[in-house]
């Protein structure tokens, strides 16, 4: 069991990696981001809305001050 909540938590990290990946390249906006991310089910049992909106929040801002050449 443990295996799997591990696996399932990867899965949602992943969610939130690519989803940010879709903000950077302007496929979605901040607010679509987070609607998507708050609607995901996989998601949202491992992160309550404002967990996702600072993981976000910050990843962004990351790319932002490493000028584009952070992991995303």
């Amino acid at each position: 069991m443990a295996r799997f909540k591990h696996v399932a938590y990867d899965m949602a990290e992943e969610t939130i990696d690519q989803t940010i990946e879709k903000i950077i390249r302007n496929d979605l906006t901040f607010d679509e981001a987070m609607q998507e991310l708050k609607e995901n089910s996989l998601v949202s049992a491992f992160f309550s809305e404002s967990e996702i909106e600072k993981i976000v929040s910050y990843e962004l801002r990351k790319e932002v001050l490493n000028g584009g050449v952070s992991e995303h």
